[in-house]
């Protein structure tokens, strides 16, 4: 093959692997299993351990996510990102998504969304510390979709557990509406809670000449972007959090997950010092 020919298919069949990442499978202690991927910083840890940054839908969000981690942190003179572990909770196989799964897990269903966030609490993360130690105080649950749903549903139910909550497009239309009654409990509640960032793509919400009747009634009835930003607004005016909201305008419920991503980054690995100086 001369220098300038493009390689076969066979010849280009070895995998393309990011450095210091691995996978592990872990089968939690109500039998559901687990597979787990985590990326570490190549620098030394902080003497509180490193912050860390907690993907649901792992298998579809955990490349992106650690990519754009580390593009931050080379220039964190610039960007203020610290280096950070990021863990990715998926399934066995190869599939991005596991619909079965990731409903019985995501969702508040008959306890389903409370089981999975202890999972992560006591058996998932003190996994991950073997490998590298955590900050505690400075920990970030991310999730899109369903899972920014469960990102919401953590924050209200057991604030504290994380420093920050990412919500991406979070499908706060699921079961008419029913995170609004834990949310209201949760802003009746007292003290403060952390933060949040809630995002949403522009075209979420809009409908295109090409849609059908009920792709048309679908977006109606979800009001993703709507749905978002007034939760954000109630949030923010609560006091109960540091809440912010981000739109981005053209993009759809898949193509606004890299950009929320790179946000999730730098909302959550921001140092406290780097903050200040730049607020400064």
């Amino acid at each position: 093959m001369s220098q300038n020919e493009a390689p076969s298919a066979d010849a280009a069949s070895a995998p393309f692997t990011l450095a210091r990442t691995g996978t592990f499978d872990l089968t939690a202690a109500d039998g559901s299993p687990y597979r787990i991927a985590v990326a570490w910083p190549e620098t030394p840890p902080p003497a509180a351990g490193y912050p860390a940054i907690v993907l649901v839908d792992g298998q579809a969000l955990f490349a992106t996510a650690v990519t754009a981690a580390r593009l931050q942190a080379i220039r964190s003179e610039v960007t203020g990102v610290d280096p950070a572990v990021v863990v990715g909770i998926g399934y066995p196989g190869e599939a991005p998504f596991d619909a079965e799964r990731r409903q019985r897990d995501l969702l508040p269903v008959e306890g389903g969304a409370d089981r999975f966030l202890t999972a992560i609490v006591e058996e998932i993360l003190p996994a991950i510390t073997r490998i590298a130690p955590l900050d505690p105080a400075r920990r970030t649950l991310v999730g899109h979709s369903y899972g920014g749903l469960f990102s919401l549903h953590a924050l209200f139910t057991r604030p504290g557990l994380f420093a920050s909550h990412v919500a991406g497009s979070p499908s706060i239309w699921w079961s008419e509406r029913a995170i609004l009654a834990t949310e209201e409990r949760f802003r009746a509640g007292a003290g403060f809670a952390g933060r949040l960032l809630v995002t949403v793509g522009g075209a979420e919400q809009e409908a295109s000449a090409q849609d059908e009747p009920r792709r048309r009634e679908r977006r109606a009835m979800a009001r993703m972007r709507d749905n978002a930003a007034e939760m954000a607004a109630r949030l923010s005016a609560s006091g109960r959090v540091e809440c912010s909201f981000v739109e981005w305008p053209g993009e759809n419920h898949v193509s606004v997950i890299p950009a929320m991503l790179s946000r999730a980054v730098s909302f959550a690995l921001t140092s406290r010092s780097q903050s200040g100086r730049r607020a400064a």
